[in-house]
């Protein structure tokens, strides 16, 4: 969630409200019916949905949602192992926020036929030397290793995902 709040509900019987700076986790799996609305009638409602395929069908329907604290660099949202708190999702695949301040660079290393994608929440950010700035993306695959540099203080999402 960037701005306002969305309301979600499900036939599990979840009924919530997912603030700005939430993630929230749904998997349909065997069956459920669910909604999200805004709950607002007046905030313009911004939030980036993200849909990862699971890496095997039949998995029981689950909602989980969490406020991560504000940290500065790598933390991880998903993982397939819960690592560091994350929420769980069933696919070889991590999402990891990092928040950088101006200046600041990190390198990432990458794993052999991995494809990364970088969501620029907020700020300016460089990518081995390509710039982008707030809700641009970069698309990389066949990198041993990246470098982000921040322009400006930034926030981005990288998915770590399987090869195709």
């Amino acid at each position: 969630m960037l701005s306002s709040t969305v309301e979600h509900q499900d036939s599990m019987g979840n009924k919530e409200q997912i603030q700005a700076g939430e993630f929230q986790i749904m998997s349909a799996g065997t069956g459920m019916c669910h909604s999200e609305y805004n709950a607002s009638s007046r905030d313009p409602l911004h939030l980036y949905q993200i849909w990862i395929i699971p890496e095997r069908t039949g998995i029981e329907p689950r909602y989980d949602q969490r406020r991560f604290p504000d940290v500065k660099g790598r933390q991880f949202v998903l993982t397939p192992d819960v690592r560091e708190g994350s929420l769980k999702v069933y696919q070889d695949m991590t999402l990891s926020r990092w928040v950088l301040s101006a200046g600041e660079k990190e390198q990432v290393a990458v794993d052999a036929g991995r494809r990364i994608w970088i969501q620029v929440v907020k700020g300016d950010v460089r990518v081995n030397g390509k710039t982008a700035g707030t809700s641009d993306a970069f698309a990389i695959w066949d990198n041993a290793s990246l470098t982000i540099e921040a322009g400006s203080d930034a926030e981005v999402l990288l998915f770590d995902l399987p090869p195709v």
